[in-house]
């Protein structure tokens, strides 16, 4: 029976994830001059007092952005004077840009634009959640200056880093365009993350023991394509990273395992109008043999699929996946309403070559049925070719049963 590499360590699942415990700050002064460090999404600090906004020295940035037309792109969460703040973050950062001056805006709004830019571009996993910054008031101007946490100290090793990712983003999306139907792209691209990524377990246990400095690369889209190692908000930036450049709206969406506290982070995707989830991490399982798998148990699963496992956090808001048109098992034909034998013997011979197949079932009591039937009853033996015995696994979860002979 499988199991998921993420059960035993989920509650360490990602660097990203791991800093929103609470929000950190240090505080000097100095006649009118504040120093903060912020180190995660926690709640908008209030203990910092600034001036009241005055936007009559700044410039309107118009930057065209993909995300604009995404329903629940987080910059479309922003007010306007965020917006723009969004729109010139992303011209700096485009340019690689590593530290930041503003001129009458409130560390407030800042932070605000900040994590959305975050959340809406995995390209700039050179970017920490966390970042310290300087107010100083001068008359009736307040100045800004914010330093982020970097992927390096030297702005080469970070464009040469972003080349890296971008070359490999390029092809992997090319390639899956290349695939034609909508289906087959999401899917090529879900399979070679899972294909070519290791579930980077040390990286994990760096960040759930606080040992942890700077950025986690494993916790990156960088982490999961161009090293190869990643924990679950490392395979989820590189899915959305390729899904944008697919054109494919697709936002993270973070959380945890439901029966357990800790973090998790997995994606949601828009096709044909329709959303879904898409778990690439939970997909990556290792079994007992310590052999890697790979698995559909969670590729386009709708809310009713995820209640099973997941609890989603309240924010930031993702859509309500409703959409089945494209579960890996209705897709293929292999999913079923109520157990029916001729269903499944149907189901093993469209998988006949791969020596194994998989079926879901709509319910955890139809699952059972058919174990009892093909399993305790031994009747998975009246397909002809499978007569050397079988290896199975349930997910009472996913409601599938995995059968390979």
């Amino acid at each position: 029976m499988d199991i998921k590499k993420c059960l035993s360590a989920f509650a360490a699942c990602t660097a990203a994830l791991c800093l929103l415990s609470g929000c950190g700050i240090s505080l000097s002064f100095n006649f009118d001059d504040s120093s903060h460090s912020v180190d995660n999404w926690g709640d908008i600090f209030s203990a910092v007092s600034v001036p009241e906004r005055s936007y009559h020295n700044t410039s309107s940035y118009a930057v065209t952005d993909t995300n604009e037309k995404y329903d629940y792109s987080q910059k479309n969460t922003l007010d306007e004077e965020q917006t723009d703040l969004y729109n010139r973050l992303v011209v700096l950062l485009d340019d690689h840009t590593t530290a930041f001056e503003f001129e009458n805006i409130t560390a407030e709004d800042f932070k605000t634009a900040y994590y959305a830019v975050l959340y809406d571009h995995p390209e700039f996993f050179w970017l920490s959640q966390s970042y310290s910054y300087t107010t100083r008031t001068l008359d009736d101007r307040t100045e800004l200056s914010i330093e982020p946490v970097l992927f390096s100290d030297d702005i080469d090793e970070i464009k040469q880093a972003a080349v890296r990712l971008d070359e490999i983003a390029d092809r992997l999306a090319q390639e899956a365009e290349a695939q034609g139907d909508l289906f087959s792209k999401v899917k090529y691209v879900h399979d070679y993350i899972i294909d070519n990524t290791e579930y980077d377990t040390q990286a994990m246990e760096q960040v759930m023991s606080g040992r942890s400095e700077g950025i986690v690369n494993a916790s990156t889209a960088y982490g999961c394509l161009v090293e190869n190692k990643a924990i679950c908000s490392g395979y989820s930036t590189a899915f959305q990273l390729i899904m944008k450049r697919l054109g494919i709206e697709c936002g993270p969406v973070n959380g945890k395992r439901a029966t357990e506290t800790g973090a998790h982070q997995w994606n949601y995707v828009c096709l044909d109008g329709e959303y879904y989830y898409i778990d690439v991490t939970w997909d990556d399982p290792i079994r007992d043999d310590g052999q890697a798998a790979k698995t559909y148990e969670y590729f386009l699963i709708s809310e009713d699929d995820l209640s099973y496992t997941h609890s989603k956090d309240s924010k930031p808001a993702v859509p309500v996946c409703s959409g089945t048109r494209y579960n890996y098992y209705r897709y293929n034909g292999t999913y079923f309403d109520w157990y029916d034998f001729d269903d499944v013997r149907a189901a093993a011979d469209m998988f006949r070559g791969d020596s194994g197949f998989s079926v879901k079932f709509s319910s955890p009591d139809m699952l059972q049925t058919a174990v009892d039937d093909l399993i305790t009853g031994q009747r998975i033996f009246d397909i002809d070719y499978i007569n050397n015995g079988i290896q199975y696994s349930v997910s009472v979860s996913g409601c599938i049963l995995n059968i390979s002979y």
